[in-house]
């Protein structure tokens, strides 16, 4: 039985009525929030942790679904790092149905053809869910359930954490544990968020990405000249150019190419954007449209597969020529 995660998230208890449940996917951060909810919700149940290469050595799997502790009238059973490989053992456990144990298998991106996932998408008694990437919208709502109790969290503060984050779940979890730790009084002051969460800036590049997306090629030859661009900080630098080329294409998506609804779209943009970034956004959405903008993004990420896949490239090298190809996009018509 497939299910969504944002479901099971919302409701962890739709997992009492299934045998089993295989959690797969590329999103780690959304598998540890259920790990602990389960863990949580059944804090009187005997709980076993198995990785799949000691359940292919031994027998434990069939061990413990066959016997109860003593002392719990039920188990929880975790499986991780599952792949196919189990696939026999597990299929031939859940033959031998016991309503007291619970078998939750996580499991990295399973390809279509996966038996594993066929056969938990096939079979009613059991539960299926994939842990997709996180977006800016589901961000948004993790971090306001996380933190709604609190006052004083706004758009801007929540875009603080999220620009942060590269979109990683993970990292958030980390912010948000600070700030609870921090604003013991749940109440959040804007003044300090920077002093206790891990805000990584680099004004130097900022200003160069912000002027290349303007087309302001003078200005663009002399910050490159002045600022040292590092060759260790390479994916930090396109992540940046990635993430405000991605605001400029929903902006402008938004218009639906009517440049005279563009300062409006920037008033009710979600989530908000910073007073003091609006005027530069403005000018460069006067530069782009959605094609050369969804241009751009193929090139970013060509550069990161090529740094990637090339480490003795001098990478700030390749970093100052992205720059200027995109000064130079941003004149051309």
């Amino acid at each position: 039985m497939i299910l969504k995660s944002y479901i099971v998230e919302q409701n962890l208890e739709i997992l009492n009525n299934y045998q089993a449940t295989l959690i797969h996917g590329e999103n780690n951060g959304i598998k540890d929030d259920v790990k602990v909810a389960i863990k949580d919700q059944n804090k009187n149940s005997e709980v076993i942790t198995f990785f799949e290469n000691e359940i292919l050595k031994n027998n434990f799997l069939y061990e413990n679904m066959t016997n109860l502790s003593l002392f719990n009238q039920k188990k929880i059973i975790f499986i991780y790092e599952a792949t196919d490989k189990i696939f026999n053992q597990l299929s031939e456990c859940l033959e031998k149905e016991n309503i007291n144990i619970k078998i939750y298998i996580f499991s990295n991106i399973l390809e279509r053809n996966s038996k594993l996932k066929n056969f938990f998408e096939k079979n009613k008694k059991l539960a299926i869910f994939p842990c997709y990437k996180d977006n800016e919208r589901t961000l948004i709502a993790y971090i306001s359930k996380e933190l709604k109790e609190f006052k004083g969290l706004n758009g801007e503060i929540i875009n603080l954490i999220i620009n942060n984050s590269n979109l990683d779940r993970k990292i958030i979890k980390n912010e948000l544990a600070k700030i609870k730790v921090f604003f013991l009084k749940k109440k959040i002051n804007k003044e300090q968020i920077f002093e206790i969460l891990n805000i990584k800036t680099d004004s130097g590049f900022d200003e160069i990405r912000d002027k290349a997306l303007a087309g302001d090629k003078f200005r663009i030859n002399k910050l490159l000249s002045d600022t040292e661009v590092l060759h260790e900080e390479a994916f930090f630098y396109l992540n940046s150019l990635n993430h405000r080329i991605t605001r400029l294409l929903e902006l402008i998506k938004i218009c639906e190419g009517n440049k005279n609804s563009y300062e409006k779209a920037l008033e009710t943009f979600k989530p908000p954007i910073f007073w003091k970034d609006k005027p530069i956004i403005l000018q460069q959405m006067f530069k782009w449209s959605k094609k050369k903008l969804e241009e751009m993004m193929v090139k970013i990420t060509e550069t990161e597969v090529l740094m990637k896949k090339n480490s003795y490239l001098r990478n700030d090298i390749i970093i100052k020529d992205l720059i200027i190809s995109l000064a130079n996009k941003a004149t051309t018509s």
